[in-house]
């Protein structure tokens, strides 16, 4: 993937707001073009996941070290996501993006299909036992993230206790690995008509009316992920003692494309190699970007507690702080439970709302500019997996390990 490609597809997104603005109908006709590209994404989410992971968990070698390195990570998304909600739950206190908005005129919604899905987050007995799959072949074919990677771990657990006779199966692994990533670059042929195409179904489906009236939520959104971007993550390159500037030059690219597509496995080959180019080993990629996938959605965690406030703000509901804590601690848990579910965040950000007492029609209200505030959402994402990966291998000191100093520049586009 070059730099040109990615402003290629970001003209395809702004062609495509425009299109469906003054195309609508015909907008929401070619939808189907967007919606084989998700299902295409969806196709190649499990190869890439399950290969990288065995190999990377192969690559570790030691199980003592494995599970040093999975808890490291573990550790590091929970510190990260917590320290983001709050930092999002500041923001919408501060701003108050919800109050003054004009109800009556927004279009609402269907949330029969989103509502469907809440009560799997909202059982956490129910969510602990997701986690572990009856059939691996089902999980697979349902995208369920979690229980595919509890299941690689325990398969890679296997495999590295085999030793040597596991090699050829781990060479084939390796194969396998490269070939998901050429796929992903196949796919990625057709992202700047898919996204063309997603665009002005989105706009001619809610149209940029909607937009106007919750120009407010969407810059909170925005100007919240940029106090992560260039706030939170500013002050941990500090700690971590990377230039902050080499981050920005590494993935600025990665994460134009991310956001168009709305997806971070469309950049997730590309990230790994500059990231090993970089300094982080292999090992540590193929292991912490796939368990992040599900478990480390930095933007996303910080849209939810600004949503969340937002809706109760519109509603004139004024939540005392224990409610707030409250939905905070609902979010920690949900937002760690529905990898595999469609419009995950739209169901997280439901199941909450609803068992703080909020009015699940603010749902509704808002799901129309979803697609607006994912973009940025997914992009900061992609950040994130950056500096998790980063973060653990400065943890376990092997961060540039067999490097000369720092003479070597980030890789870019």
């Amino acid at each position: 993937m070059n730099t040109r490609f990615a402003f290629y597809i970001l003209g395809a997104t702004v062609l495509g707001a425009a299109f469906g603005h003054f195309f609508p109908e015909i907008g929401k006709e070619i939808k189907f073009v967007g919606d084989a590209f998700i299902r295409l994404l969806k196709m190649i989410v499990i190869p890439v996941i399950v290969t990288t992971l065995l190999v990377g968990i192969a690559g570790i070698g030691d199980i003592k070290r494995m599970g040093r390195i999975g808890v490291k990570t573990v550790v590091w998304f929970e510190l990260i996501t917590t320290l983001i909600l709050f930092i999002g739950l500041g923001i919408a206190n501060l701003v108050k993006p919800g109050k003054g908005i004009e109800l009556t005129n927004l279009p609402q919604a269907d949330l029969t299909a989103i509502a469907s899905n809440t009560a799997t987050v909202l059982d956490a007995k129910t969510l602990l036992l997701h986690i572990v799959p009856t059939n691996i072949v089902d999980v697979m074919a349902k995208n369920d993230l979690l229980a595919v990677i509890f299941f690689c771990i325990l398969f890679g657990i296997a495999l590295v206790k085999l030793g040597h006779e596991a090699r050829p199966f781990v060479s084939m692994m390796e194969i396998a690995s490269k070939a998901s990533f050429q796929l992903v670059n196949m796919v990625m042929l057709t992202a700047p008509v898919s996204v063309f195409a997603l665009m002005s179904a989105t706009i001619g489906t809610y149209g940029i009316a909607l937009i106007v009236p919750l120009l407010k939520l969407i810059g909170t959104a925005y100007l919240g992920l940029a106090v992560v971007v260039f706030g939170l993550f500013s002050v941990i390159a500090v700690l971590l003692r990377v230039p902050i500037k080499d981050i920005y030059k590494m993935v600025w690219d990665l994460m134009i494309v991310g956001a168009s597509t709305g997806s971070t496995e469309t950049v997730v080959p590309q990230l790994m190699q500059r990231l090993e180019k970089y300094g982080v080993p292999k090992y540590i990629t193929s292991f912490v970007i796939p368990a992040g996938m599900p478990l480390n959605s930095d933007g996303t965690t910080l849209y939810l507690t600004i949503a969340g406030p937002f809706i109760a703000q519109a509603f004139g509901i004024d939540m005392s702080w224990q409610q707030q804590l409250m939905m905070v601690l609902f979010f920690i848990v949900t937002s760690k439970g529905v990898a595999a579910v469609p419009s995950s965040s739209m169901v997280i950000l439901l199941a909450t709302v609803t068992a703080v007492g909020l009015p699940p029609e603010g749902v509704a209200l808002i799901i129309g500019i979803d697609r607006v505030i994912d973009m940025a959402r997914t992009a900061v994402n992609v950040f994130g997996h950056v500096f998790s990966c980063i973060a653990v291998a400065k943890w376990e000191g092997v961060f540039r390990k067999n490097r000369e100093h720092d003479q070597d520049q980030p890789v870019s586009a």
